[in-house]
C-alpha cells in the first residue's frame, strides 16, 4: 500500500507545524540526505583546509586540534583563508541528483561554525583575550570566516540545489553559555545573520545546531530567521521552547547522545516517547543528539520506540 505521504512531504508538514502522519526521523524513514561542500574542515591526522593540525587521540574520542596558526592579530588580514571555489562539490551534486527529490530532502552541511572556526584558528583563551584587547581584529577574523561560509552556502544552493543548509556552532556548556549573551551579540550575531541571509536568498531552510544550554540565544536566532534548531533536550527546555516560539521554529533531535551511548534501552524509549508526544502537532524531528557510533541495542530501542509512539495517523 502506498504511504499517505512521502518521507519528505511528511517532514515538511512537521516543519510547517502541521500534524504529520508520523514523527519524522531521518535516521529511519529516509527523509533526509546530507551532502558536504567538500572543503576539508576536520581530519583524523594532518592539516585541514584552514591550516589547523589535527591528531587522532583515540578511535572513540576522535581527533583533536593541536595547532592554532593565528598567533598575532596582525596576521588576520594576510592569512591564507581557503576559498569557497576550492571546495569540490562533485560528490554533493551527484548525491543530490541520484535521490528522488520529491521524496527526500537534501541538506547541505556548511561545516564548523563561526565561533568554532575562530577558536580553532586562534585558540580559545587567546580568542577571548583578543576580543577584550583587540575587538576590531576579532570582528575582522569572524568576518573573513563568514565570507568563506557564505560562499560555501551559495555553492551548495546553486550547484547541489539543497533544500536546507546545516549550520553548526557549539555555544554552550551543560548549564550556561560559554560566554555572556552580549559577547555573542557583538562578535557572532552580525555575521551569523549573513549566513542565514545567504541561505534565505535561495529559499533554502536554515538549520542551526549547538551543544549546551543556549536558550538565551534562541530569541536572536528566531529573529535572524532560523527554521530548525538542533539543541540538547537535557540542557534546554524543549516544551517551553515549543510553547514560546510556536510555529516559528522546529526542534530537531530529542534523543541524547549520552543516553544512546551510555543509557539503557528503557532510557532511550522514554526520550523517544517524550519527543513523540511533543511532536504530535508538528514542530519536532526525531534524531540522535550527535552522529556517533552507538550500541546496536540502543539504536534498535530507538527504532522500536519510534514505531511504537511516533505514528500518529495512517
Amino acid at each position: 500500500m502506498r504511504p499517505p505521504a512521502s518521507p519528505k512531504e511528511n517532514l515538511l508538514m512537521a516543519l510547517r507545524h502541521e500534524e504529520p502522519y508520523w514523527l519524522p526521523c531521518p535516521m529511519f524513514d529516509g527523509s533526509v540526505i546530507i551532502v558536504s561542500h567538500g572543503l576539508v574542515e576536520h581530519c583524523q591526522e594532518g592539516r585541514d583546509a584552514w591550516g589547523v593540525e589535527w591528531v587522532l587521540k583515540d578511535t572513540r574520542s576522535g581527533s583533536f586540534p593541536v595547532t592554532h596558526p593565528l598567533k598575532d592579530p596582525e596576521m588576520i588580514d594576510n592569512y591564507p583563508f581557503p576559498s569557497p571555489e576550492e571546495a569540490d562539490l562533485t560528490s554533493a551534486v551527484r548525491a543530490a541528483k541520484e535521490v528522488k527529490r520529491d521524496e527526500v530532502l537534501v541538506a547541505g552541511d556548511n561545516g564548523w561554525g563561526l565561533f568554532e572556526r575562530a577558536w580553532l584558528l586562534v585558540g580559545v583563551e587567546r580568542l577571548f583575550v583578543w576580543s577584550y584587547r583587540y575587538p576590531g581584529a576579532v570582528k575582522r577574523l569572524i568576518e573573513r570566516i563568514a565570507e568563506v561560509k557564505v560562499g560555501l552556502t551559495r555553492r551548495l544552493a546553486e550547484e547541489a540545489e539543497v533544500d536546507m543548509v546545516l549550520y553548526g556552532d557549539d555555544w554552550g556548556m551543560n548549564n550556561r553559555l560559554l560566554f555572556p549573551p552580549e559577547w555573542w551579540r557583538e562578535f557572532i550575531r552580525p555575521w551569523q545573520a549573513r549566513l542565514y541571509r545567504a541561505a534565505k536568498e535561495y529559499g533554502v531552510l536554515v538549520y542551526q545546531h549547538s551543544d549546551g544550554r543556549v536558550e538565551d540565544l534562541i530569541p536572536d536566532l528566531v529573529e535572524l530567521g532560523v527554521d530548525v534548531i538542533n539543541v540538547q533536550p537535557e540542557c534546554n527546555n524543549w516544551p517551553l521552547i515549543k510553547r514560546r516560539y510556536g510555529r516559528r521554529v522546529t526542534l530537531w533531535g530529542g534523543v541524547s547522545a549520552r543516553t544512546l551511548d551510555l543509557g539503557t534501552p528503557g532510557d532511550v524509549e522514554r526520550e523517544v516517547r517524550a519527543a513523540a508526544e511533543l511532536g504530535r502537532d508538528g514542530g519536532v524531528v526525531l534524531a540522535p543528539g550527535h552522529s556517533m557510533r552507538y550500541p546496536p541495542e540502543n539504536v534498535e530501542a530507538m527504532r522500536r520506540a519510534w514505531i511504537k509512539y511516533g505514528w500518529y495517523r495512517r
